[in-house]
């Protein structure tokens, strides 16, 4: 086959509608919140969706999309004030970089972004150790509860995609 007649062929599959259902939908990553002394051109303001709040970001992930390993609802809180959280679990590049962020950077926080929008944030109270963070969730339209779950559903389907692309990419 001719190399234009191959070209003609995969353009046809591709206005046919095919679709790749290994890539995934949502990419999520972990922002810090930028340093007042920060350049301009490294910042970046995100805002959540239902509480408004507006946070100025570095430009460049912490925690890319590809070292989260899963997410988790989990409840927390004093009895009276159980809230629902998402906890997402990270690799161990990505748990050692937030152990080395985290000593310096008390009193910032976490942002937790899908796509472009941000959905989460995490105030930094002390030195992560673990690789195990916990993001407040919003999302328009649904309860606490039910945005933790949403977005925990979403996001394990597409740290599952991307460890199916990363492996596919090693054979």
């Amino acid at each position: 086959m001719t190399l234009f007649r191959l070209a003609v062929a995969l353009s046809a599959l591709l206005l046919a509608g095919c679709k790749n259902t290994d890539i995934p939908d949502e990419i999520a990553s972990i922002f810090v919140e930028a340093s007042p002394t920060s350049g301009g051109t490294m910042r970046q303001e995100v805002r959540l969706p239902v509480s408004g709040l507006a946070i100025t970001v570095m430009t460049r992930p912490l925690v890319p999309a590809e070292e989260l390993l899963g997410t988790q609802p989990i409840t927390s809180g004093e009895p009276d004030l159980r809230q629902e959280f998402l906890l997402v679990q990270l690799d161990r590049k990505a748990a050692v970089d937030v152990m080395n962020y985290t000593k310096d950077a008390i009193g910032r926080h976490f942002v937790l972004v899908i796509n472009d929008s941000a959905v989460g944030i995490m105030p930094i109270d002390n030195q992560i150790m673990d690789g195990n963070l916990i993001f407040h969730v919003e999302k328009k339209g649904m309860s606490n509860t039910q945005a933790v779950m949403d977005i925990s559903r979403r996001l394990n389907i597409s740290a599952l995609k991307l460890r199916k692309l990363k492996e596919s990419e090693r054979q």
